[in-house]
């Protein structure tokens, strides 16, 4: 894997020089193309699916198949046994396929059989002795095979069981909420999305064709958050009350953010590449972060040259604005509805826990209103977070930047008949971009500065 992609390097090198100059839309699509068309020459494919876990190991599978396969010609040869007039040449042409196989089975596991086996050329001269012989030493086998089966299966059991205790023990470690899972005995729910229902008043109506499902799926995930007003142009047309609380905050220097839009160095950008972790789905651009961390250094550096671009412009390529959702459920029932298909939030918050344990313990009265804010990374107002971003004085690049993630992007939903057709995203910011979290904190700090200067008599712990 060391000379991955080595093919395309000096191809590549011969036009470092002018990328830079280019648009990052070609630049994209110049490096895209360069290494897919390296991962389809050099990296191994194969077809899989998703509908079958094997539950053994490869040599157990084939050693019960061997003693299935032995059983069925031991039954044949037993009821020529009982009724030898049924004997004709049929049974010898069977004989003469069956004999390779047995041949190769008696090869396989000759450590285990007693003495070396020999099988008659055709089942006709068995019939001198009624096919005894014959009989006697397929049964002989069989019973050999059954012993080392069941001999292979415990051992298979037991080291399952080995494994499974390691890899509780680690999850303990390591991944609490992966031990709670198995400790419970929990599944794995999913979404498979080959129906939908519509929960119509007065028209319920179950869609099964693949088009239909498309396109209720598409309206569902554009409309899920209703656009509700039209955003202000300015702060200067929000209300007094909100317009003074995004101004820009007078705590906050722009000093801090001098180095923010620098252009990272080829050892940052292979440190970060280097930290990916391993085995994530790519999206619709089919590159994976394994692809990326055996690009070779020619490669990354043009990459870098792109990355440096986006910087230097506030903007990213159109490829990069394409996603694929893949529905993940609810806590409860799918039951082929779309409106179930969005987990909500139920971390704990350890304020909250505090308060409760204070009121505990001092018996103090406490009266608690919770309130979950409904797919609140979908409903994020663009505009309102270039307010949120202007209030603590970030660059107008780097908002540009931050806001180029998420403007003119496009989705396309897995279903189980094909993608469906891509629909613009009208509102909100991505779940799984890793600077979502921190804009969703900074989005939300206006309402809770507000409500903490406003609120009466707070609980004092």
């Amino acid at each position: 894997m060391g000379g991955f992609f080595y093919l395309h390097q000096q191809t590549l090198s011969r036009i470092s020089h002018y990328l830079a100059s280019w648009h990052v839309n070609r630049m994209c699509k110049y490096l895209y193309a360069n290494i897919i068309a390296s991962a389809n020459a050099i990296l191994p494919a194969r077809t899989v699916g998703n509908d079958h876990t094997p539950k053994l190991p490869k040599d157990l599978e084939t050693l019960l198949q061997h003693y299935h396969f032995l059983n069925r010609v031991l039954h044949s040869i037993r009821l020529l046994r009982k009724y030898p007039h049924t004997f004709s040449s049929s049974h010898d042409q069977k004989w003469s396929v069956y004999l390779v196989r047995l041949n190769n089975i008696f090869r396989l596991y000759k450590s285990t059989l007693l003495a070396v086996l020999v099988l008659p050329l055709t089942l006709f001269s068995c019939r001198t002795d009624n096919f005894n012989k014959l009989f006697d030493t397929l049964s002989q086998t069989s019973k050999l095979l059954r012993g080392l089966h069941l001999l292979k299966e415990k051992e298979f059991q037991e080291s399952s069981i080995k494994a499974h205790i390691e890899n509780r023990n680690h999850n303990f470690d390591t991944d609490i909420s992966s031990f709670i899972n198995l400790a419970l005995s929990r599944s794995r729910r999913q979404i498979v999305l080959d129906r939908v229902f519509i929960d119509h008043p007065t028209a319920p109506q179950l869609l099964t064709d693949p088009k239909d499902i498309s396109d209720a799926v598409v309206d569902h995930f554009q409309n899920a958050v209703p656009i509700k007003s039209t955003s202000p142009s300015h702060i200067s047309a929000l209300p007094d009350r909100w317009r003074s609380e995004y101004s820009p905050m007078d705590s906050v220097s722009s000093d801090i953010y001098n180095s923010l839009l620098s252009p990272p160095s080829l050892e940052e950008w292979l440190s970060v590449v280097s930290s990916m972790p391993n085995g994530k789905a790519p999206g619709p651009s089919m590159i994976t972060y394994e692809m990326l961390k055996y690009l070779g250094l020619t490669t990354n550096s043009l990459l870098l040259i792109l990355i440096c671009a986006c910087f230097a412009l506030a903007d990213i390529p159109d490829l990069w604005r394409q996603a694929m959702v893949f529905p993940i459920p609810k806590p409860h029932e799918w039951r082929y509805q779309l409106k179930n298909t969005r987990k909500t939030c139920r971390d704990p918050i350890i304020t909250l826990e505090s308060i409760i344990y204070d009121a505990n313990h001092s018996n103090s009265p406490l009266w608690i209103l919770s309130q979950d804010i409904f797919k609140a990374f979908d409903s994020v107002n663009l505009t309102m977070l270039k307010f949120a971003l202007e209030r603590i004085r970030l660059p107008a690049s780097a908002i540009m930047l931050i806001l180029s993630l998420f403007m003119n992007c496009s989705n396309r939903v897995f279903t189980s008949y094909s993608d469906t057709s891509s629909y613009q995203v009208r509102i909100g910011i991505d779940q799984g971009e890793v600077i979502s979290p921190l804009l969703w904190v900074i989005y939300i700090d206006p309402l809770l500065t507000v409500l903490n200067k406003e609120m009466m008599d707070p609980y004092i712990l």
